[in-house]
């Protein structure tokens, strides 16, 4: 077994279908991102300043933080 999170007992396969690329991140193929890159991609350009804007948000929850979340994400 292999990453069975769960803890479910006698699990033996479970196979997974679907097409090997990355989900759809443009608008009509050229267009702005439609989801933000995940901070732990080497490319992200603003991964250190969403890390930290996610741990203030995760130490003290704000609804006016949300903002600034999705803004620095969204430019990485």
């Amino acid at each position: 077994m292999v990453h069975n999170a769960l803890l479910l007992d006698q699990v033996e396969r479970t196979v997974v279908r679907g097409p090997f690329r990355p989900a759809p991140r443009t608008l009509l193929s050229g267009g702005r991102p439609l989801m933000p890159k995940p901070p732990w991609f080497v490319d992200n350009r603003t991964a250190a300043t969403t890390g930290r804007r996610l741990t203030a948000f995760a130490a003290r929850p704000s609804w006016r933080a949300l903002p600034g979340i999705f803004a620095s994400a969204l430019r990485g």
